[in-house]
């Protein structure tokens, strides 16, 4: 089998402690098309190309941010929290936290400000550095993330964290054998990492080598069975490798409903059943109304199925 998609909405490069409302509702019917003669499938898709369209549809699905830093300031406890322990111990580590606090609200030009406060107190941190490209990285531009993570791990060689980020942007950018450096390294340093050998799963998943890549996430979960990262791109894995009754069974053992069901219409899609797809993204969109990609994956596949490019 040709498999030639990746979940980037649930399957993601996680890190040590990893971590919108838009309603789209699909019905259990088809949308009216104009009828479409029967034509002849198209060739599979490049994986690259793929990659990036399934990244744009990602970030457009990303929620506005969902209010203005000075509102967030008095609105969101922790933010007000982290800041006021700042103000009285400025220090690398209280702006960072004061970073992360922003970051998870998703201002990030405030995360940043944060961060080169933290630098011109320690200009060596290797923590902020990793904070800095993670930034970068989630952001969407990994290349501008390259040097922070360098710098990371330039002054703390020995952080399996540092390295760890640094596999994650390499990958990001396409460097997929410097990423695994790096991800073996991190296991050198810590042998209990399951993100790291998790992020070699997914890895494996995008160079076409689905045998290692099973035995990555399942070494992975078996350090950390509450991987979810892991645990979808198992089930990725077993697709790639045409064994789809494996696929679903490690789907199923997702806690997110929602998430395992996004990701078996994505299997179909790679294996152009576009009629068991459109079921799998309707079911994953009505079990999370928000999952506003699976809603635009639906309308996809309901559209290649009508043209005659389905089984």
């Amino acid at each position: 089998m040709r498999f030639g998609v990746c979940v980037l909405l649930s399957v993601v490069l996680v890190g040590c402690g990893a971590r919108k409302p838009f309603k789209a509702e699909l019905t259990s019917r088809s949308p009216a098309l104009a009828p479409t003669p029967a034509r002849e499938s198209p060739p599979a898709e490049p994986l690259e190309s793929f990659i990036a369209k399934v990244r744009k549809l990602a970030a457009e699905a990303r929620p506005p941010q969902r209010a203005p830093a000075a509102h967030a300031e008095v609105t969101d406890l922790r933010l007000a929290a982290a800041l006021a322990v700042a103000g009285a111990r400025p220090s690398p580590e209280t702006f960072r936290h004061v970073a992360e606090e922003y970051r998870r609200l998703g201002i990030a030009d405030r995360a940043d400000q944060y961060l080169q406060q933290a630098l011109t107190m320690d200009p060596h941190d290797a923590a902020t550095y990793d904070a800095l490209a993670r930034l970068w990285r989630d952001g969407g531009v990994p290349g501008l993330a390259l040097g922070d993570a360098y710098r990371a791990v330039y002054h703390a060689p020995s952080s399996p964290v540092a390295r760890n980020t640094l596999g994650t942007v390499l990958q990001a950018l396409g460097r997929r054998k410097e990423a695994r450096q790096q991800y073996e390294r991190v296991l050198q340093l810590d042998p209990a990492a399951a993100y790291a050998l998790n992020n070699l799963c997914y890895g494996w998943i995008l160079d076409r080598e689905p045998g290692r890549a099973q035995a990555a996430c399942l070494a992975a979960l078996k350090l950390d069975p509450a991987l979810a990262a892991a645990r979808n791109n198992l089930g990725l894995a077993y697709a790639a490798g045409g064994e789809l009754g494996a696929a679903r069974a490690a789907f199923d053992k997702a806690e997110d409903r929602a998430t395992a069901l996004y990701n078996l219409g994505i299997v179909h899609m790679a294996r152009r059943q576009y009629s068991d797809a459109v079921s799998a993204f309707v079911a994953a969109q009505q079990a999370r109304p928000s999952l506003r990609l699976a809603a635009v994956r639906a309308q996809q596949a309901w559209k290649l199925a009508a043209t005659g490019a389905a089984e």
